[in-house]
């Protein structure tokens, strides 16, 4: 049994998917300031309005929300460190608290918002996730997405994602969305 990757530009989202997006979508659709890989964009961002028209639901939990507001702030603070020539800046020290921090912050909350509006909020469960799976896993994908993995199984879930971690999990037939090269 191993994973079934799908790639998204060739699936056709129906009403009765339910769908779990990895954060680097999110990064993909909601932050501009990572400004990266603009295929790969207008290809995510393309696939989230046919789910919108094929009314799809997309969960999402904290921990995304967690770490796509984290990679924001580090996102900015490269930027930041680069636009001031302070590249010996402490991120705790000198960017948190900064005016570009508050102002970085008002960003991200913007965007958590319109990322929720289109998203049902998902508990994370973790009373009732085999951590065994999740920590046997570790050996060749972090843990977040072990974990994300692992509830998206428990929920018959599909992953969508611009990871290739996730690929290499092969104790499951999870379908995994993901644009494959």
């Amino acid at each position: 049994m191993a994973v079934n990757a799908l790639d998204i530009r060739h699936y056709s989202p129906r009403s009765s998917d339910v769908l779990f997006f990895d954060n680097n979508i999110w990064m993909y659709l909601f932050c501009p300031l990572g400004n990266f890989n603009k295929p790969r964009q207008t290809v995510y961002s393309s696939f989230l309005q046919s789910i919108q028209t094929a009314k799809s639901t997309i969960f999402i939990n904290s921990l995304v929300l967690s770490e796509f507001a984290n990679r924001y702030f580090r996102i900015d603070f490269e930027q930041w460190e680069n636009n001031t020539h302070n590249y010996s800046a402490e991120y705790k020290k000198e960017y948190i608290g900064s005016e570009k921090y508050r102002e970085t912050a008002e960003e991200i909350v913007i965007q958590i918002k319109k990322i929720i509006k289109i998203c049902c909020k998902a508990p994370d469960d973790f009373n009732a996730i085999d951590l065994d799976k999740v920590l046997a896993h570790l050996e060749i994908i972090d843990f977040n997405d072990s974990y994300f993995f692992e509830l998206a199984c428990s929920k018959k879930w599909k992953i969508v994602t611009d990871d290739q971690d996730f690929l290499k999990i092969n104790d499951s037939d999870l379908d995994i969305l993901t644009y494959l090269d």
